[in-house]
């Protein structure tokens, strides 16, 4: 058999393998046919000490090549790294972004053979972010397929590495700055809705999640990191703030004043006032007749 038809063979057997051939022909039909067997190259014959030379930086080329394409297959079409960038977009942490996109490894890949390939499953983690939120998936898919074609047509390998760098930093502030919108919407809900009912003895912290269509455990975390105050400790600032105010008002009975300041357990009552005030109730509003506190 011919150089061609070996080619064939081997192809049809292991498309992976790269081929170069020595052979005497050198039109462009031989060409064509040759490429589309997984031959990468070939030297006409005769044979030179140049020839051998350039074989040689060839195969050198090649193998560092293939040990890119390698790496940037363990690098980027591994799951630990789709988990800490999508993680990284999830919390804006952005000195993971840095970490990455600044890496020589981040480099090294769009400037090697699979520059393409690389950008385009970037570009797949990026989008993988975005299906996982209460989006429209039809705009999503629309705007991950412009996304795609603008990167594929750019011919600058730079432009390339700028612009995965730009979609990806754009979509951590654009979460940032929702982050910060939603959490200030909870926070400022939350202190209406206490304000208008906390007064209510069957208000409580689990109604108030319910109301707001959000779990308890992340109504808290975004009460405190927006106002810097527990949200338990907050409501029963409030009640026995409106407590002290009753108790200066001599028409309402201990009992009444528990039940008006959100506590229909009285015993209950008189036990936490004392707790966070140092005296029972019926203690405080002896000193405030006294004239020992102020009650206004």
């Amino acid at each position: 058999m011919n150089g061609i038809e070996l080619a064939r063979i081997v192809h049809d057997k292991n498309e992976n393998i790269r081929m170069i051939l020595l052979t005497a022909h050198g039109e462009f039909e031989f060409a064509r046919q040759a490429i589309q067997y997984g031959v990468i190259d070939y030297i006409l014959k005769p044979i030179t000490r140049e020839k051998i030379r350039l074989l040689n930086e060839l195969l050198v080329r090649k193998q560092e090549q293939l040990m890119l394409r390698r790496k940037s297959y363990l690098t980027v079409w591994d799951a630990a790294l789709k988990e800490r960038l999508l993680q990284a977009l999830k919390t804006g942490d952005r000195n993971t972004l840095d970490e990455f996109f600044q890496s020589s490894l981040f480099e090294e890949l769009m400037n090697g053979s699979d520059c393409n390939p690389v950008g385009i499953q970037l570009i797949n983690y990026l989008y993988a972010y975005l299906q996982d939120m209460n989006l429209d998936q039809q705009a999503i898919s629309y705007s991950k397929n412009e996304t795609m074609e603008n990167f594929l047509d750019m011919t600058s390998r730079q432009e390339k590495m700028d612009y995965i760098i730009t979609k990806f930093y754009d979509l951590l502030t654009s979460v940032s700055q929702q982050k910060s919108a939603h959490t200030d919407a909870i926070a400022a809900f939350a202190f209406r809705y206490i304000g208008e009912h906390y007064c209510e003895p069957d208000f409580n912290l689990s109604g108030l999640s319910y109301a707001m269509h959000v779990s308890l455990s992340h109504l808290s975390t975004v009460f405190k990191q927006t106002t810097g105050n527990n949200l338990s400790a907050y409501v029963t600032e409030l009640r026995l703030e409106k407590a002290r105010e009753l108790l200066s008002d001599m028409q309402y009975s201990i009992s009444e004043v528990s039940v008006l300041s959100g506590y229909s357990d009285a015993k209950y009552f008189a036990k936490l006032f004392k707790k966070k005030m140092g005296s029972t109730p019926s203690e405080y509003r002896n000193l405030i007749i006294q004239g020992g506190i102020d009650g206004n």
